[in-house]
């Protein structure tokens, strides 16, 4: 019986951990939102909308950046835009699509390439 309880304080601890994470701010994220980018195909590019930490829930939201506050440009939208970026973006693959041409991508494994690509890989 000890070991179930021992259990339930394990996974409790690990739940009020995570509600005391604190999240970053857009500023200290280095989050970016361009308006000439919302009517972009966000299956391309690195947008909010491909990273693995961006939520589509009543409005944009983010699991390691504020909602609130301005971003690096200023401009205060109270949402993480489908189309923003931040230092923190880790592509969801689920939701890229390959840009390539027929005859770029031939002979190419594409799992293989799938490396782990990071904003530090392109800033």
């Amino acid at each position: 019986m000890s070991k179930i309880k021992d259990k339930i304080k394990e996974k409790v601890g690990a739940v009020d951990n995570i509600s005391k994470f604190k999240k970053f701010s857009k500023l200290k994220a280095s989050y970016i939102e361009y308006d000439k980018f919302a009517d972009s195909n966000l299956h391309e590019g690195y947008f909010c909308y491909n990273c693995i930490y961006w939520i589509n829930a009543s409005g944009g939201k983010c699991m390691l950046v504020e909602d609130n506050g301005p971003d690096v440009l200023g401009k205060v939208s109270d949402v993480i835009a489908p189309h923003g970026c931040c230092a923190g973006y880790e592509s969801n693959y689920n939701k890229l699509h390959d840009t390539r041409s027929a005859t770029e991508a031939e002979g190419v494994d594409t799992e293989k390439n799938k490396e782990k690509v990071t904003t530090a890989d392109v800033t």
